[in-house]
């Protein structure tokens, strides 16, 4: 798994969150899964738990800090912008 550089939250129905990751080139595979959150959580309750999971897993495998900045797509999806560090984006592939 690479470092995420995206994150794509879907509200699929009541209580159902998906999210999909794109990694950076260098790191390789992205991945997706469900947000595990009670049925009546939050938007900020999901990007929370999703954002907390891959932050762990970035860390544990990488070493590295990520935070994100969410914005809305739609009614039903949001995208996270994962920047490295303290507020730092993750560099290009072509730096």
């Amino acid at each position: 798994m690479g470092i995420p550089k995206e994150i794509v939250l879907l509200t699929v129905g009541e209580g159902v969150w998906r999210y999909t990751f794109i990694a950076d080139e260098a790191g390789g595979l992205g991945g997706c899964g469900r947000v595990p959150v009670r049925s009546d959580a939050t938007v900020e309750d999901a990007q929370a738990m999703i954002f907390r999971q891959l932050a762990d897993l970035t860390r544990t495998l990488h070493g590295v800090e990520i935070d994100v900045a969410w914005s809305a797509q739609a009614p039903d999806s949001w995208v996270g912008h994962v920047r490295h560090g303290q507020g730092r984006p993750l560099p290009s592939p072509d730096a």
